[in-house]
């Protein structure tokens, strides 16, 4: 119960540690599975579906720390041990994990401009899992010089979904929508 304080919810800054490790975890799967599948990687279609199934991976863990959140707060405040959530929290969450995400990008785009002779490329592609495939696909020679300036933008916006799922995880789990009672007996 002291894990929960008076309120029966975890600070801000927790969810925000919480939600970070999450994307942490969703790219550094995703990295995984991008290098386990190297010897398929020249065929594009490969490279397609690994894509795909990198946003799955992805989204799937950034909904799912919403989720937990939903569900955890709903039965606290069906306890009445807490007084009714703000129902954005996870969108402010997710604004600044995707704030956090746009930083390799904005790293990516000053060592394309300033033509530092430091490839950043290879460390970029390990620190954002969920682009590493995208970016062998978007990227010619997989060279910062062969790529576009435009690449790094594709990459922010592959990150901007972060709120809708975090928010939509937060909102499933408190309305109890994914409760496997209310759906086979509703």
């Amino acid at each position: 119960m002291e894990y929960f304080g008076k309120t029966g919810r975890q600070p801000f800054a927790k969810q925000l540690l919480v939600g970070f490790l999450y994307m942490l975890l969703g790219n550094v799967l995703c990295t995984i599975m991008t290098i386990s599948t190297a010897a398929f990687i020249s065929m594009d279609m490969i490279k397609v579906v690994v894509v795909l199934l990198a946003f799955i991976i992805f989204y799937s863990l950034i909904f799912t720390v919403g989720y937990k959140d939903g569900d955890r707060e709903q039965k606290y405040v069906n306890l009445h041990k807490a007084e009714p959530p703000d129902m954005h929290k996870w969108v402010k969450i997710g604004i600044i994990l995707t704030l956090i995400m746009y930083i390799p990008s904005i790293l990516l785009i000053i060592n394309k401009l300033s033509g530092i002779e430091f490839d950043m490329l290879l460390v970029y592609r390990f620190a954002d899992g969920l682009v590493y495939a995208l970016a062998l696909l978007l990227i010619p020679d997989n060279t910062i010089d062969s790529m576009n300036v435009a690449v790094p933008f594709v990459f922010m916006l592959c990150y901007s979904l972060i709120p809708v799922a975090a928010h939509l995880g937060y909102y499933f789990g408190y309305t109890q929508k994914l409760d496997k009672d209310k759906i086979m007996y509703n």
